[in-house]
């Protein structure tokens, strides 16, 4: 099965073409550009680099978040147009999922986070690839108090990952960061996850219920909604 998976939920985006769990071709940036100028260009580029048109993929595969609210959103709108266009189904996976994909080999928890400021974090943990909990958006300290029920080594990993193990070295004891050359989402994670779900009997979807999945409101909703709050507690 070819499957073209994008990621582009946080500060680097990735798109490759998977088929029977083999990379074909896989394009990696992380310029500061944002993702609606490099997202389409890497598309094409990683087709030509597989030798294969669009019509040849089976399978669109994308992280549909938690990440960039409007990383996010581009990344599912370009699939969409895609998998429509060519009446293709679809698979959204997890970012956590994808960030911890590299790890589930190792003897480890794998602790996935991403940085969504205001001290707090993106995370879910995983071992062997099995989850241990769901998505969530924690404090940093809070991260912390619940990876010391693990009586096991912690790898950060994810783009949270140097910024968890600066602020929880000495509280977890047995933690470490992942290598950098793994610890952003690369696409090919992205496919294989998504190939081993088709094969477990997962349904893939319709372009059309493919759809964002947010932890937090993004921040012009929280501003406006702590506007009204204010403004509620002025008139009373």
């Amino acid at each position: 099965m070819k499957i073209l998976s994008v990621d582009s939920s946080s500060v680097s985006a990735s798109v490759a073409i998977t088929e029977n769990g083999v990379t074909l071709a896989e394009n990696f940036i992380n310029n500061g550009l944002t993702h609606s100028q490099t997202l389409m260009p890497m598309v094409e580029k990683t087709l030509n680099d597989a030798n294969i048109s669009a019509k040849d993929i089976e399978l669109f595969a994308i992280t549909n978040g938690p990440g960039s609210f409007t990383g996010v959103r581009i990344g599912i709108a370009s699939i969409k147009g895609m998998a429509d266009a060519l009446n293709k189904k679809c698979v959204a996976i997890s970012t956590l999922e994808a960030i911890a994909e590299p790890l589930k080999n190792e003897d480890c928890i794998a602790c996935a986070v991403m940085d969504a400021r205001c001290n707090q974090v993106y995370t879910a943990m995983f071992e062997s690839g099995k989850r241990l909990c769901e998505d969530k958006a924690v404090l940093i300290d809070e991260l912390g108090q619940e990876l010391k029920n693990y009586n096991k080594k912690v790898v950060f990993i994810g783009d949270g990952s140097v910024l968890c193990y600066e602020k929880l070295k000495d509280v977890v004891t047995e933690c470490e960061v992942a290598y950098e050359s793994i610890r952003y989402i690369h696409a090919s994670s992205i496919g294989r996850i998504a190939e081993e779900k088709v094969k477990n009997g997962e349904m893939s979807i319709n372009s059309e219920n493919l759809v964002p999945f947010y932890l937090r409101l993004p921040q012009a909703e929280r501003e406006l909604n702590n506007k009204k709050s204010l403004k509620k507690e002025n008139i009373k």
